[in-house]
């Protein structure tokens, strides 16, 4: 333990600014347009200190001033305001996805700036991901501060040295995806589930917007859950946090249920996922309406078709989609039950169908639930994930404008 008499560290005082330097840009991202007093009031920060690193701030072209306050009560000249400068720097969003992997650059306020998608090889995916990534960059302008990458890859990840625990729709595990990318391109990488890193798009710039406590449930191929509490993501102990798709929401199954959907996903999966429905609708049609209509592109039936045709009164899909609708319903509840949000936010490809699904979900929980959270649509859609990708660079990074999220 350092006594008090113990002698300082010549790096003290740097970290110290470096510290000063963060808590004011995070203030001013807070509350832009914001004065210097007000700045030194919030943070307790001395007005000169607050002074200095403010005219530090603004000729390295972190911040801008923008404008003059409102007069004290006693009257006297207006003060000076800040804000953050958009532009300043930038960093790269990357959401990796089991189908297609889309590249963002975006600004510090989360505007895209540059964007490209191409289809996700299972067999190559990592060469693909960083030949892409290099050509995205070299495309840059090259006067363009660029502060990091922030990914969002869909399996369990460990985000304090961003391997890939567990990705079944790629084929990974224990893949080291942070060490490799900075390796190949010279930038620091950051990395996380892609569904967290969805749901801090959507507190940044969606339908969590200035919500401290947000569920974000995506339901597509699989379900995944984002969880931030109390304004920060919670990961868990095994990194596994939110891995609602294996949520049991039938008690029989608890003995009953051997068959999954395939490896990697769980029981809601196979109830309410894109695949667990078609199989759902196929083997019931097998079994009860083999001259069902649905039988002539069964090779091809997508779950988006299955809603299709629960939409036009299909009874067989009506029925499949109201059972899924109700096993997700369940989950939800469980959530919120647990967790007690301020809103629950549903995004994903079966959202497409919000409009058979939200209202049945929204009695559900206002039926079963003692809290009653807001139930809402995803507001991002598919750019969820490289605004949220932008946001964990801001969050994580440690350059001066790390924290400013």
């Amino acid at each position: 333990m350092r006594h008090r008499n113990a002698k300082t560290s010549p790096h003290q005082p740097q970290v110290l600014k470096q510290l000063n330097k963060r808590l004011i840009l995070q203030t001013i991202r807070r509350r832009q347009p914001v004065s210097r007093a007000e700045i030194a009031e919030e943070t307790t920060i001395s007005r000169t200190t607050v002074s200095q690193l403010t005219d530090e701030l603004l000729r390295e072209g972190w911040i801008r001033e923008v404008g003059q306050g409102v007069s004290g009560a006693k009257g006297g000249r207006k003060p000076i305001t800040l804000s953050i400068n958009d532009d300043a720097a930038w960093v790269v969003g990357v959401d990796i996805g089991g189908c297609g992997t889309t590249i963002a650059l975006c600004n510090l306020a989360g505007q895209i700036k540059q964007k490209r998608t191409f289809p996700s090889p299972r067999t190559s995916m990592l060469d693909t991901l960083s030949e892409q990534l290099q050509r995205f960059l070299s495309q840059v302008d090259p006067e363009i501060r660029i502060i990091g990458l922030g990914i969002g890859a869909p399996g369990i990840t460990r985000s304090s040295d961003g391997v890939v625990l567990s990705a079944p729709a790629l084929g990974w595990t224990d893949v080291p995806l942070k060490r490799l990318l900075e390796e190949r391109l010279g930038l620091p990488v950051y990395v996380d589930n892609d569904v967290n890193v969805a749901a801090l798009g959507e507190c940044w710039k969606g339908a969590g917007k200035d919500k401290q406590n947000v569920i974000m449930i995506t339901v597509g191929t699989g379900i995944g859950c984002g969880l931030v509490l109390d304004g920060a993501l919670y990961r868990g102990s095994g990194w596994a946090a939110g891995e609602i798709g294996s949520m049991v929401t039938d008690a029989d199954a608890v003995d009953q249920w051997t068959d999954p959907v395939f490896a990697g996903f769980g029981f809601l999966e196979s109830k309410a996922g894109g695949p667990g429905i078609v199989r759902q609708i196929l083997g019931r049609m097998e079994k009860t309406d083999p001259s069902s209509p649905l039988r002539r592109d069964a090779d091809r039936l997508t779950a988006k078709e299955v809603f299709d045709a629960a939409r036009k009164g299909e009874p067989l899909a009506k029925s499949v989609v109201s059972q899924s609708i109700r096993h997700l319903a369940a989950g939800i509840i469980n959530a919120v039950v647990l967790f007690d949000p301020e809103v629950v936010i549903l995004g994903g490809g079966l959202m497409g169908s919000a409009d058979l699904m939200l209202p049945k979900i929204r009695e559900a929980v206002k039926r079963l639930s003692p809290t009653q959270p807001e139930i809402r649509k995803a507001q991002l859609g598919s750019d969820a994930g490289v605004i949220g990708g932008a946001a964990l660079v801001l969050k994580e990074c440690s350059e001066p404008i790390g924290g400013v999220l």
